[in-house]
């Protein structure tokens, strides 16, 4: 893995959310996550890091506490899997970087007034029509 295989930035600006994987028998991906990750420090991306091939322990060379630590670096979650064999630890990291991505969202949005404008004044009123404006004059 070389530079040229790091994601661009247009790439990670453009993602909800990013999933990063390596593996525990392969020390260059970790390697390559840490490279990752000097990409993505000022962004507020939800990231969670997934050590994968827990199955092939007999062949680990990156430890877990490395994975761990790695995952703190980035403030991220950490979740060691075996793909081949664990369904279900796989679908839950994708439900946590899900939830992580929808509260980023939640966390981020703002009214149409506001993205015009770039922030709302103190004091504006906003008011929603509803059912009742009916009872309203005319135009």
């Amino acid at each position: 893995m070389n530079e040229d295989d790091l994601p661009s930035p247009d790439t990670i600006n453009w993602a909800d959310g990013l999933l990063l994987v390596y593996s525990i028998t392969d020390r260059r991906s970790i390697a390559y996550l840490r490279r990752v990750g000097s990409l993505i420090a000022d962004s507020d991306i939800p990231v969670y890091i997934v050590a994968n091939k827990n199955d092939m322990v007999h062949l680990r060379e990156v430890s877990a506490e490395e994975g761990a630590i790695l995952a703190r670096n980035f403030e991220c979650g950490f979740s060691e899997v075996a793909a081949a064999e664990m369904v279900a630890p796989v679908a839950v990291v994708f439900q946590e970087l899900c939830r992580a991505v929808l509260a980023a969202r939640r966390k981020s949005k703002h009214s149409l007034l506001e993205r015009m404008l770039g922030t709302r004044p103190s004091n504006l009123r906003l008011y929603a029509r509803g059912k009742s404006d009916s009872a309203l004059p005319k135009d």
